[in-house]
């Protein structure tokens, strides 16, 4: 069998899409803003070790019902549906965007800045607010 960076780009994509490998990776990320914060070489370690454990075959059985799993459903299933949308410029764009804020966000982890934190938390919960006035038929 020939493995190629394709197949294991692929493999990688079709196991990160289960959903205890995507509690995983949640849980690394919040590991690695943890140790932007507090600077810890632990944190970061621990959050590598799950970010990598999350590429692996998990044999763990179904998600338990709740909250969280909900969650995980959705943002396997919008993950799915962003990366099958062609690359237009709207793409491009809001791509561009999330790297921006999330540049921000690692700045502001790193020095620790509370108020620019607070200020993209407020941004975050406003987004929402606007989503869910247009999905419930309030134009702003």
């Amino acid at each position: 069998m020939i493995v190629t960076p394709s197949s294991l780009f692929e493999l990688a994509v079709r196991r990160h899409r289960q959903p205890w490998n995507w509690s995983l990776h949640c849980a690394a990320l919040a590991l690695f803003c943890c140790a932007l914060l507090w600077r810890s070489y632990l944190a970061l370690s621990a959050g590598a070790v799950l970010f990598g454990a999350g590429f692996f075959e998990l044999n763990l059985g179904e998600l338990p019902a709740g909250r969280w799993s909900g969650l995980v459903r959705r943002g396997v299933e919008w993950e799915k549906n962003w990366s099958a949308v062609p690359w237009t410029w709207l793409k491009w764009a809001r791509l561009g965007f999330s790297l921006l804020v999330g540049a921000v966000l690692v700045w502001a982890l790193w020095e620790g800045e509370l108020a620019t934190l607070m200020l993209l938390a407020c941004f975050a919960v406003l987004w929402r607010i606007r989503r869910e006035n247009r999905e419930s038929g309030i134009d702003p």
